[in-house]
């Protein structure tokens, strides 16, 4: 069995500790590297997420607006009130001109 000196003790947890820095150093190298790939991934994801927000910028103008919509809306109920008035006007006076006809008719033929 060996036997442990002060010197040889030293000489051991320095070798330990030499293997630990090692593989701190290659575990913050693999860390580094990690950062970076995710870093670039990121990178890409943010610029291709950018490009389709100014792509559904750019098709935006081929929709309409809600705004747009009730503008719309509003102008054809408003026309289509102003025609459904008129054809109340000339149902109405149709009406008066078939029950004067009909009273002069009754008037002409009790003479």
């Amino acid at each position: 069995m060996t036997e442990w000196t002060v010197a040889t003790l030293l000489e051991h947890f320095q070798a330990l500790r030499a293997a630990d820095l090692e593989a701190l150093q290659a575990a913050l190298a693999t860390a580094e590297k990690a950062v970076l790939v995710a870093d670039g991934e990121s990178k890409d994801r943010l610029a291709s997420h950018n490009g389709l927000i100014r792509q559904m910028r750019d098709r935006e103008a081929e929709f309409a607006s809600q705004r747009g919509l009730d503008d719309f809306k509003e102008s054809v109920d408003r026309r289509i009130g102003a025609v459904e008035k008129f054809q109340a006007k000339i149902t109405g006076g149709l009406i008066l001109v078939g029950a004067i006809g009909v009273a002069n008719l009754v008037k002409v033929w009790a003479k």
